[in-house]
């Protein structure tokens, strides 16, 4: 999608926010290319809410810089980037493996915003400041309270338990997180520990992985599954999408944020990067700035079912009342350092 006028943006993007999820949809089209105007701020991203447009608007006052925004999925930004046709200032990624591969493809340039360190802990932030974090989210087990033992959903190794074998489902690994948790997984414990759980847990499941989130809490849904792994924020958006129907369906399921036996919680995050050769660089380092100070967080975490970054924001009341939020010693660049190791593993197991 082309640039998008900050003045006006419809409230369904709350839906086309969430990944398509359709499993029998034809290969899209290549991205377009954008045309980039270098007087403004351009800000690619995969997300543009309501309360994003918002933020922005205060961000265009307080700087009295014009943004551009420019909305594609996350992989039609690393394809664009990929092909050096990403130009610009700030691109804002849904996966820490989209952030990497924009990296390898030499799309980004190291920076370092203030709010780094003190605000948004260093867990959060490339130690070569080639990403920082805007929001945090994990994979998640969703379930049918009446069809586990709840304990059993609070580790990673429910999933392959033989308690639950040919009931667990999950998206096809194009479609996921699966890969940065995996890549975590091998942070904490080894590439041999991680293929044991991957060739497990395929093992386990009620069939071969296709489309996205929809199709594996679908499954749930449906009795073919007890267990889905999936994005747990993209089901909370899924249930809070304001059709009623849909919501009295998930209020069904219960949802668990995992960990793994030493108390590690594979976490994953939405990047922000700067692009190299970006012509308005310092006013695209003071917008991730202004998206990571308290005041901005509580609202841009909260808008997509997301955790804030900066420790001094509040987690929003509908999610503290959801999830506990482990922590652990993993960070964003430990699982980076992995991200290869972890592509290459699952394509093995699953591909």
């Amino acid at each position: 999608m082309k640039y998008l006028p900050l003045l006006f943006f419809p409230l369904l993007t709350l839906l086309t926010a969430c990944k398509t999820d359709s499993p029998d949809s034809p290969p899209p089209p290549p991205p377009p290319t954008p045309t980039v105007d270098a007087a403004n701020l351009s800000f690619f991203t995969h997300r543009y809410l309501v309360q994003d447009q918002q933020l922005l608007t205060q961000y265009q006052t307080r700087a009295n810089k014009a943004v551009n925004v420019y909305k594609y999925s996350s992989k039609e930004l690393v394809q664009l980037g990929q092909e050096g046709k990403l130009q610009g200032d700030a691109v804002l990624l849904d996966d820490l493996y989209d952030a990497h591969l924009l990296r390898k493809a030499g799309a980004l340039s190291p920076y370092n915003a203030g709010t780094f360190g003190e605000y948004v802990p260093s867990r959060y932030v490339d130690n070569e400041g080639y990403y920082g974090a805007v929001t945090r989210w994990t994979m998640s087990f969703i379930y049918r309270p009446d069809k586990v033992n709840m304990v059993d959903m609070r580790k990673y190794g429910a999933a392959i338990s033989p308690n639950y074998k040919g009931r667990v489902a999950i998206a096809h690994p194009d479609s996921s997180g699966l890969i940065s948790m995996v890549a975590s997984m091998i942070a904490a414990h080894g590439e041999q520990p991680a293929r044991i759980y991957l060739e497990t847990l395929k093992d386990n499941l009620y069939a071969p992985p296709t489309g996205g989130d929809w199709e594996a809490i679908s499954a749930v849904l449906r009795g073919n599954a007890d267990i889905a792994l999936v994005n747990g924020s993209q089901f909370m958006r899924f249930k809070h999408s304001g059709n009623p129907e849909l919501f009295k369906s998930l209020d069904e399921l219960e949802v668990e944020i995992p960990t793994d036996t030493e108390g590690n919680n594979y976490f994953n995050i939405s990047p922000i990067c700067i692009l190299n050769n970006a012509p308005n660089r310092n006013y695209g380092i003071n917008l991730v700035e202004f998206l990571t100070v308290e005041e901005s967080q509580g609202m841009f975490a909260e808008a997509n079912f997301e955790y804030p970054v900066n420790i001094f924001s509040q987690m929003a009341e509908l999610l503290n009342s959801t999830f506990n939020l482990p922590q652990g010693k993993i960070s964003a660049e430990m699982t980076e350092n992995q991200l290869d190791k972890a592509a290459e593993l699952v394509g093995q197991i699953f591909r």
